[in-house]
């Protein structure tokens, strides 16, 4: 890890306006003094992502994450605090520090990093070369000019050549003395089981580099040119290359869908390149692989709007059905391009031509709901009454989810037409399926793993002013004294000693606030906030900085009454306690105790004059 100065870091995150950098990632619109978009971390329909430009802090009221433009960055790349500093300085041009001290693990990972960068760039050299001048490489040459791909293409995207022989990559690594420990953990060359040495892993295969979107190579795709088996081979996994976090030509894209709005998301290498060589730039391959949420996220770095082209055999189609869902939970407004039967992308392009494609293809591609509505269609058949009624009830399941009544309504009268059924009757279905979708919500809503408790104690104090009460008032006092209105260290060990929270996530937050005071730290909830690594506490922190400040002339008088606030919380969950015994305890002796010990608690809880 690196350790940066702390000015250095308020250095950065000065020079990196929070509104400016998350609206490189959401589409955001001003509220008042904030600002309000689309959450990237969870999947909504109305915003409730707030950034406010002030206090140059950003909190969802869905989901509930928050913090700086460091914890933005953190999230969204998946890196740590030190990697969100460095990313954040270089986006705004700030030399880093020398005094940057790395861990010696750090440094080694990054020299290995650096190496094997530059020994994937070799390799790419290495293949294209082979490609351009080997004997050998003809039936490469010709199967690349029968595909329609120029040599310039051939050139800026350097693809290439491996050869036939078993051990030719092996053989130049060591002539160019590249470490054949690199290219192993890279993939490209294997260990022998039965004897030492390696051979190579791709065999008379076209080479395709694979690159991450800064351009840089981290893997490669190998196509076979004969009727083998597999026909298309990628690069393990390595510590530069996740397939399932990168999109193939998203850095040769990226101009491209930058300049028209939108891109074109089909499922190979084979089709990106044929597509970029018709001059359709703005298309992008998930690698031959199933669409994960990792990839719809970074591609909604950069639109909002995606066209589906997969291709139109049967597995394309219900691939494409599920990458709508992926794409649609990552806030991405969908189309869905219909190929002609039997055809990819790149087949439609070469023999149709460039033309069609945008215009018939592309230029139709339908709307979600349309393309889901036909491929329940083809799953039913309508001939049939109970072939009618199950497609009613799969499409009115399908429509239940929609925000927009209006277009509800026109669907069913659209399948009501089609279908020759009552319009009433789709109508009833409609309005059955919705009140099941909302029981189903709500039952996932309180049995998701990723519910925290400070997200299930929020929806407690809906209907539980007690508990609300509670809660307001230790909001209050971790305000005061996070805006050092207060002694905070004296109130902090008074509450710690009181060991009471409306809020779990409190009793880890009041620990790390004493322990930053007990070492003479000045409190700075944002420098906290960034280094928070349990989730829930982070999450309460930038809920109670996201509120109002409270300026009062009065602080301390007002910090003292919430601790005698929280007193009484501390009696209200001791009785809670007895009266849950009192209801499951059987036994007549030990009813009598819990009896009186409630009744004592009871004395309590009116001398306190609750």
């Amino acid at each position: 890890m690196a350790f940066f100065p702390e000015e250095f870091v308020e250095q950065v995150r000065n020079a990196n306006d929070i509104t400016e950098v998350i609206g490189e990632y959401v589409q955001l619109e001003r509220r008042g003094r904030n600002f309000l978009g689309l959450c990237p971390f969870h999947a909504e329909k109305t915003p409730s992502f707030n950034v406010n430009p002030e206090k140059q802090l950003y909190y969802c009221f869905g989901c509930h994450a928050g913090g700086t433009v460091f914890n933005f960055v953190m999230e969204t790349q998946k890196i740590s605090f030190p990697e969100a500093v460095r990313a954040l300085a270089m986006r705004a041009n700030i030399p880093l520090p020398e005094t940057a001290a790395k861990s010696p693990a750090v440094r080694a990972q990054q020299k290995e990093k650096q190496l094997l960068y530059r020994v994937n760039q070799w390799a790419t050299e290495y293949f294209h070369r082979q490609l351009r001048q080997m004997p050998e490489a003809e039936k490469a040459r010709d199967y690349l000019a029968r595909r329609g791909f120029a040599s310039d293409l051939v050139q800026e995207m350097k693809l290439g050549y491996a050869p036939a022989g078993w051990t030719d990559l092996v053989a130049a690594a060591e002539r160019s003395r590249v470490p054949l420990s690199a290219l192993a953990k890279l993939g490209l060359i294997v260990p022998r089981r039965q004897q030492e040495g390696y051979y190579d892993r791709f065999r008379a295969r076209v080479m395709i580099p694979i690159t991450d979107e800064r351009g840089r190579i981290v893997a490669f795709g190998g196509r076979v040119l004969d009727d083998s088996q597999p026909k298309y081979l990628n690069s393990p996994e390595s510590v530069l290359f996740d397939k399932g976090r990168l999109l193939f030509g998203l850095h040769y894209a990226n101009p491209f869908i930058r300049k028209t709005g939108s891109a074109i998301l089909v499922e190979g290498y084979m089709d990106c390149l044929s597509a970029w060589q018709f001059g359709i730039g703005h298309v992008v391959g998930t690698l031959g692989t199933a669409l994960t949420i990792a990839q719809a996220r970074l591609l909604k770095r950069y639109t909002d709007h995606v066209i589906l082209c997969y291709d139109a055999d049967g597995s394309g189609l219900q691939a494409a059905l599920r990458g709508l869902d992926i794409l649609l939970k990552a806030g991405l407004q969908v189309r869905v391009a219909i190929l002609p039967s039997g055809q990819d992308p790149d087949d439609c392009l070469r023999q149709q031509g460039p033309d069609y494609f945008l215009q018939e293809v592309i230029g139709k591609a339908q709307p979600v709901v349309d393309f889901q509505l036909a491929m329940l269609r083809k799953e039913h058949d309508l001939n049939t009454v109970d072939g009618k009624a199950r497609f009613v009830k799969a499409a009115a399941s399908l429509l239940a989810a929609l925000d927009n009544e209006v277009a509800k309504t026109a669907y069913a009268q659209q399948i009501a037409h089609d279908l020759q059924v009552p319009e009433s009757a789709v109508l009833a279905e409609l309005a059955k399926q919705a009140r099941a979708s909302r029981s189903k919500q709500r039952d996932k809503l309180g049995n998701s793993r990723n519910t925290t408790r400070s997200m299930e104690l929020a929806m407690m104090a809906e209907t539980d002013p007690v508990l609300r009460g509670y809660q307001v008032a230790e909001d209050k006092l971790l305000n005061l004294i996070l805006s050092d209105q207060v002694n905070g260290q004296e109130l902090l060990l008074a509450w710690q000693e009181l060991d009471v929270y409306a809020y779990p996530a409190d009793r880890e937050l009041v620990a790390l606030l004493l322990e930053e005071m007990q070492a003479g730290q000045v409190l700075d909830g944002r420098r906290l906030l960034e280094r928070i690594d349990n989730r829930e506490v982070a999450e309460r922190l930038a809920q109670v900085m996201w509120s109002e400040n409270i300026e009062l002339e009065n602080a301390a008088i007002v910090a003292r009454d919430c601790l005698d606030k929280l007193k009484h919380l501390a009696i209200h969950q001791a009785i809670t306690a007895v009266q849950e015994k009192l209801r499951i305890e059987k036994d007549t002796v030990k009813r009598k105790q819990l009896l009186q010990e409630l009744q004592t608690l009871l004395e309590k809880q009116k001398g306190m004059g609750h």
